[in-house]
């Protein structure tokens, strides 16, 4: 593979990661990607909270939480990336598929 390739395809790949986040409505409190640990915390405002994938535009969830409770993203036994959010101060969890290599929370 040539150098160009190479450089093309990364060039490629970085526009569609930072593409993927700014496209989409709100703004980004929790991100995670391949190379992510855990990253859990709480809300920083109550609002409305979308997931989203780098790939889509569209929500894959959106729910309502209140300033400080459990919110962001953890690494499943089996290496995928979990979504992580609390409500009324019960944990729940949204699985992404393994090839999943980009995901944001974000308020709105």
């Amino acid at each position: 593979m040539s150098r160009k390739t190479i450089y093309t395809s990364a060039l490629l790949g970085l526009f569609l990661l930072v593409a993927g986040c700014g496209s989409q409505k709100g703004k980004t409190v929790f991100t995670a990607g391949p190379g992510s640990g855990d990253n859990v915390g709480t809300a920083p405002e109550t609002g409305t909270y979308t997931l989203y994938t780098s790939m889509s535009e569209n929500p894959t969830l959106t729910i309502k939480l209140n300033q400080g409770d459990k919110l962001g993203f953890r690494k499943s036994s089996d290496g995928r990336i979990e979504a992580v959010y609390a409500v009324n101060g019960e944990e729940k969890t949204y699985p992404f598929d393994k090839g999943t290599t980009q995901v944001y929370w974000k308020v709105e």
